[in-house]
């Protein structure tokens, strides 16, 4: 089918600004992940994010620094008990930014996240 024109307004001339918009540091950010409630605790106590041993499941998300530069932010999950998880994050490029504190959640017998 042709292109159809709207009747009925005057044209006007339209403005795009040619300026950079400001960068926006990335304040949430989500991710759908599984974890698996039959997983057994890691074999390693002690969570070190070079040892696949210490932690059950890793993600990624990209987030965004107060100068705009994209980073991927790697997201560890460390079963601790029946629905008890533990998460630190790390930036990837910087080995250094592990998470020190890790965020805990918990779920019901169901698998509905209850606390975190």
């Amino acid at each position: 089918t042709p292109p159809t024109i709207q009747q009925g307004a005057n044209p006007t001339n339209i403005s795009i600004p040619n300026t950079l918009m400001a960068a926006k540091t990335t304040t949430t950010a989500s991710m759908q992940i599984n974890l698996n409630s039959s997983d057994p605790l890691p074999s390693v106590n002690a969570f070190d994010a070079s040892n696949a041993d210490s932690y059950n499941k890793k993600g990624s998300v990209t987030v965004f620094d107060s100068q705009g530069n994209a980073h991927d932010m790697s997201v560890y999950f460390v079963k601790t008990g029946d629905n008890n998880w533990q998460v630190y994050t790390q930036d990837s490029s910087d080995p250094n930014s592990i998470a020190k504190t890790a965020t805990t959640l918990e779920f019901n017998a169901n698998g509905t996240l209850v606390d975190g």
